[in-house]
């Protein structure tokens, strides 16, 4: 499954999910979701894998959705896309395992809510996470309208939700959407640390606390992932998202 644009490692029984695509700033494509996507659903099988770390390579974590891709997938009523989009989600919601991210740069879009439904969230200072979907016609997804709120409290979730506010590492850290902040110089050095986690913990006490506290809101997340997916297929076909790329792609080309 690894290739150029992702990276996978498997040692002491760690996964590490690199995304390595520097000259989109990491962005997600259908080949990262559909991979990352079958690394979680076949790792969750494998007692070989503890702990699974995802982070990104370069100055981003990630950029969020590939506007490339994400015309071709969701324009015109294709709804290919939407279900790449569900079933990655979905393997974030159900994975048994212990879910790290580890956010090098900035996050933005299905970055930010993705790494949301990770056990614990780690960040460079150098990070910002943005949800900038009304400003491209979109709405909240992968679980945002339901964890942001949880996380956040409801007055910073909708001012990330709704204006696409830009929280720095040290807010979310205040917020509790990440459990520390690390000075960019040390990340490399926190990441060796965390590589010896698999030797650290048992993988049976990982599968049943994870259970636990899964069976809390699981189901919760998975209807609310149905949700706004069903409202993100009437988005991707309105011509607010039209206008919405269309303005996006003449900034960047200002840029």
């Amino acid at each position: 499954m690894s290739s150029r644009e992702i990276i996978l490692t498997l040692k002491d029984g760690v996964r590490v999910i690199r995304i390595n695509r520097p000259k989109t700033k990491n962005a997600f494509d259908s080949n990262v979701y559909t991979t990352i996507t079958n690394t979680l659903t076949e790792d969750a099988q494998n007692d070989n894998v503890v702990v699974t770390i995802i982070t990104g390579t370069g100055e981003y974590y990630s950029s969020g959705f590939d506007i490339k891709s994400a015309m071709s997938k969701f324009g015109g009523g294709d709804t290919r896309g939407v279900d790449e989009l569900k079933a990655m989600i979905n393997a974030f919601i159900i994975y048994p395992k212990l879910l790290i991210a580890l956010v090098n740069g900035p996050a933005i879009g299905i970055a930010v809510t993705t790494a949301a439904l990770c056990d614990i969230v780690y960040a460079s200072e150098r990070a910002t996470f943005e949800t900038p979907f009304l400003r491209i016609g979109l709405c909240a997804e992968g679980c945002s309208s339901y964890n942001f709120p949880n996380i956040l409290g409801r007055s910073k979730a909708s001012e990330m939700l709704f204006l696409g506010k830009k929280m720095t590492a040290q807010e979310a850290y205040q917020f509790g959407f990440v459990a520390e902040v690390i000075p960019h110089e040390q990340l490399d050095q926190f990441a060796h640390k965390l590589m010896t986690l698999g030797k650290e913990l048992s993988v049976n006490g990982v599968k049943i606390t994870k259970k636990l506290i899964l069976n809390n809101y699981r189901n919760v997340l998975c209807e609310c992932n149905e949700r706004e997916l069903d409202q993100l297929v009437e988005c991707f076909g309105s011509e607010e998202f039209s206008e919405g790329i269309m303005k996006f792609m003449s900034r960047k080309s200002k840029l």
